[in-house]
């Protein structure tokens, strides 16, 4: 009756992986061990330390671009056994590694266990195949069919100098494929790709495999294959082809603007290379220097691509470089470029505007206001100005918003009215200047035209043909004075004749040449801004009767006289 030993089949984790076995003739085995015949089967002395696996061979090492392509031999860094029937016996040092059932030493079932040490892979490299190569010594029963081996990751760690089938069985993984595995003697090949990919990947611990063949008591099939421990060159091994990165990244920067504002950011990029093999990019350093200077570090080791450049000072010249370091193993760094890849000078200033002085008092309802300023140096330069307005002390209003000009016109003007301004200018990088908090130049309108009158004679009658006439100083608008006046008589009520002409007195002696009769009078002031009044004379005090001739007219009533001009 057979007897299948098949404990622990976790077929949750598990997952088809086919094998491909090649079956190549074994030429020339030093041990000259045939189908027919078992290799030398004697019980192993105490197990005792293995030495670590050779370093790899170098196969092939090529360079097509920016991809280096290499191709290694690991030998198989530890390899064992445990037999069900010896279920304390390690086999750590013996010869072979035998799986499947055997009668003829008693071992019962038998479990093949292996691992490989990979750290000469870069972590990083692109694995593009993976060969196990076993080389079979032995089968029974002899010209035995092709029997199913199956190959299963490993989950957890063991030691080959104290494994045995009681003590120490490692945590079976999912599976990796089934394949048949003839009993001529010879290479057997197995396709490893996926599995030292997960491996060098980190996708899955690296933990070794198990190999369990069919394990009937009754049909007894059984493989031997060459152990390290042979010395005969025949061992387990991988064969590995991967690709690496061995060309740098290439970083970059985002210009900066001629000028900018403190607290300004810096950005940055960079790619590997894109052919296979490119490891992507692992971080960036990036250095400044200040007004040309030495080159500082600034930022180094860092994943991100900008940054917030801190501390910068007014008038400074910044400038910037970059380089990329990518996930290699070791990892290519691009060189630092000689020249700055982006530079900007810092104005943390605002500009200095202010409106030009206005006169106190302007005699026209229309007349320009202008302002001027400057960015403090060295700066961006003036982007626009905002000018506003208040009249007689009220709320400020807009009189020209974000304006490249320098003046404006005010039109209808009111007269008495005070008009106000204030300016501010905003830089190139948006340094804004703060308003004043009160009006920088201000200007009232004043329009009224100057007035004089004429002061009433002390008496109506004069007997004598040279009189004293008299006006009064008059008023001038805000900001002016009077000038100057002029006079103007008419006879008889007569047409109207100029007496006196920008004459600066206040009084004059008037001589009556035309005979005695009527004479009235009239002024007109003109103040220091040329404005000129309108004649005045208020009647009948502008008027005086002249009788210088005899006989002498006497009134016996004033009858008033309105003059006709």
């Amino acid at each position: 009756m057979s007897s299948l030993h098949y404990p622990h089949r976790p077929h949750r984790y598990a997952r088809l992986f086919v094998v491909t076995l090649v079956l190549a003739l074994l030429i020339g085995l030093s041990a000259g061990v045939t189908a027919a015949q078992d290799p030398v089967e004697t019980e192993e002395p105490t197990p005792t330390e293995t030495e670590p696996g050779e370093a790899p061979i170098i196969l092939s090492d090529t360079r097509s671009g920016d991809v280096r392509t290499i191709t290694i031999e690991l030998m198989v860094q530890e390899d064992t056994f445990t037999t069900s029937n010896r279920p304390t016996t390690n086999w750590v040092t013996a010869p072979q590694l035998r799986v499947g059932f055997n009668h003829s030493l008693g071992n019962g079932a038998q479990r093949i266990f292996m691992i490989w040490n990979l750290s000469s892979i870069p972590a990083n490299a692109v694995i593009q195949n993976a060969t196990l190569e076993v080389h079979l010594a032995g089968a029974s029963p002899a010209n035995d069919a092709p029997v199913g081996i199956q190959a299963r990751f490993l989950d957890s760690r063991w030691d080959p100098a104290i494994l045995t089938w009681n003590n120490f069985n490692p945590s079976w993984g999912a599976e990796i494929g089934i394949g048949q595995v003839p009993s001529t003697p010879g290479i057997i090949q197995a396709n490893f790709t996926n599995v030292v990919r997960e491996w060098v990947t980190g996708a899955r611990a690296n933990h070794g495999v198990m190999f369990q063949g069919l394990e009937d008591s009754v049909a007894a099939r059984e493989r031997i294959f060459w152990a390290r421990n042979a010395n005969n060159g025949l061992h387990p091994r991988l064969r590995v082809t991967y690709d690496v990165d061995v060309a740098p990244p290439t970083s970059s920067m985002t210009a900066l603007p001629s000028w900018s504002r403190p607290g300004f950011t810096v950005t940055w990029s960079g790619v590997d290379n894109p052919n296979p093999g490119g490891t992507g990019i692992r971080h960036f350093d990036v250095q400044s220097r200040a007004n040309g200077g030495a080159w500082q570090n600034w930022l180094t080791a860092t994943t991100s691509t900008s940054a917030v450049f801190p501390n910068a000072q007014n008038g400074v010249l910044y400038e910037f470089r970059v380089r990329a370091t990518d996930r290699a193993t070791p990892p290519n760094v691009e060189p630092f470029p000689n020249n700055p890849q982006a530079s900007t000078r810092v104005d943390s200033l605002p500009p200095v505007v202010s409106i030009n002085v206005l006169p106190a008092y302007t005699f026209a309802n229309t007349f320009t206001v202008s302002w001027s300023g400057a960015d403090p140096q060295p700066g961006s330069g003036i982007a626009y100005f905002d000018v506003e307005f208040q009249l007689n002390g009220g709320p400020w209003q807009p009189f020209a918003l974000k304006t490249t000009t320098t003046a404006g016109q005010v039109l209808n003007g009111l007269n008495g009215q005070t008009y106000a301004f204030r300016a501010r200018g905003v830089d190139l990088v948006g340094n804004v200047q703060p308003h004043s908090a009160v009006a920088q130049s201000q200007s009232t309108i004043s329009l009224a035209n100057p007035t004089a009158d004429i002061v009433p004679f002390p008496a109506q009658i004069t007997v004598t043909p040279n009189f004293l006439v008299q006006w009064t100083p008059g008023t001038a608008g805000p900001g002016t004075s009077i000038a100057n006046y002029d006079l103007r008589f008419r006879y008889a009520g007569g047409p109207w004749q100029t007496w006196l002409s920008a004459t600066t007195s206040n009084s004059a002696v008037f001589t009556a040449t035309l005979g005695d009769g009527i004479y009235d009078f009239q002024v007109r002031a003109r103040d220091t801004v040329g404005r000129v009044g309108d004649w005045t004379g208020t009647f009948p005090g502008n008027g005086i009767v002249v009788d210088a001739q005899g006989p002498s007219i006497v009134p016996r009533t004033f009858i008033p006289f309105v003059p006709r001009n």
